[in-house]
């Protein structure tokens, strides 16, 4: 089987972007779990160097995680920055010490720009390169993380800059989900063709089958896919949702099963503390309270998007023992953010 890790780069507040809630490790924590779901549907085993948006280990540690998990291929995800906010276009780094890793590198760079050009008109591909420095007269790759990612059955080592979160078109093509779906189903063609794998056949009526990895639980699975603890739980006949296993298949709904309705009674997250991501914090009596959807759309129909994520509209507060409605709080909220109670 093909092990595949993938680095999120920087931690979770790094490197702001030109647009408002656009945080670079963010982001890319987010285009990493759609990546490892999508290699997932080719039998690939697709680990991550950080199991939630909040870890932030060292550089080497990174590296390392695909060397001591016996990996054969490494990508770490970023975007890129500059001084001019007319900088755009896609580049990428593999490692010196495997220039025949080159030929992979360049498919994927080349499938990246195209999806990103789509829709932004401006990104180009700058470049698939190596970036080194001399030392005691030997040549070193430049990049901690490549460089500690060399090792053990590691072939393929690569960065690659998904863009310029200092350019606004960029930036706003990387806060859009649907967007970083599209480059992580795109990515995981690539690799799968170029390893010679198939898709692995879904269940009955068009769904997708998640493998449970280490360190996942069912909020951060449904969280991914945008459904409710609550709903994914029901699908899958799970009486404990705290109780999941490694190599547990969970089934995803279909899209069309996935959303939130204007009515429903639904309760934050633990551990959330803001409504969308990058948002400010919200009061610590916000969550002693349930929510009615009071709206899924803005006044002209159109799905409302804070922080790159989908939003509904909270409305009246539910008392969680009575049932009492009281006044509305009138936030728009992630449905990542939310499961559905009621």
């Amino acid at each position: 089987m093909l092990k595949i890790t993938l680095d999120p780069g920087h931690g979770e507040n790094a490197n702001k972007g030109v647009l408002p809630d656009y945080y670079e490790g963010k982001r890319m924590f987010r285009l990493a779990e759609y990546l490892k779901a999508e290699l997932e549907k080719y039998g690939i085993d697709a680990e991550m160097t950080k199991n939630r948006v909040s870890d932030d280990p060292t550089l080497s540690s990174r590296g390392n995680t695909a060397v001591k998990n016996g990996s054969e291929v490494f990508i770490s995800l970023h975007s890129n920055a500059a001084g001019s906010e007319k900088a755009c276009g896609v580049s990428s780094f593999y490692s010196v010490k495997l220039p025949e890793s080159r030929e992979l590198l360049t498919r994927l760079v080349d499938k990246v720009t195209a999806v990103m050009n789509k829709k932004t008109g401006v990104t180009y591909k700058r470049g698939v390169m190596t970036r080194t420095y001399q030392s005691g007269g030997r040549e070193y790759d430049y990049y901690g993380v490549i460089r500690n990612s060399i090792g053990g059955d590691v072939r393929y080592s690569f960065i690659i800059e998904h863009g310029f979160h200092t350019n606004e078109r960029e930036c706003a093509f990387l806060l859009d989900d649907e967007n970083l779906k599209d480059i992580a189903r795109a990515e995981a063609e690539v690799i799968a063709e170029y390893f010679s794998l198939e898709a692995e056949e879904n269940t009955e009526n068009d769904e997708s089958v998640y493998t449970v990895q280490k360190g996942d639980t069912l909020s951060k699975i449904a969280s991914l896919y945008g459904l409710s603890v609550t709903s994914l739980a029901e699908y899958n006949a799970i009486e404990n949702p705290n109780l999941i296993i490694v190599g547990q298949k969970i089934r995803i709904p279909k899209a069309d099963e996935q959303t939130v309705q204007v009515g429903d009674i639904v309760r934050l997250k633990e551990g959330t503390v803001t409504y969308f991501p990058g948002g400010n914090p919200f009061s610590p009596w916000v969550k002693n309270y349930d929510y009615a959807v009071m709206k899924d759309s803005d006044s002209l129909g159109k799905p409302v998007y804070r922080g790159g994520d989908l939003c509904v509209l909270l409305g009246e507060r539910v008392n969680r023992k009575t049932g009492e409605r009281g006044g509305a709080i009138k936030s728009w909220c992630s449905v990542n953010y939310i499961d559905k109670v009621k």
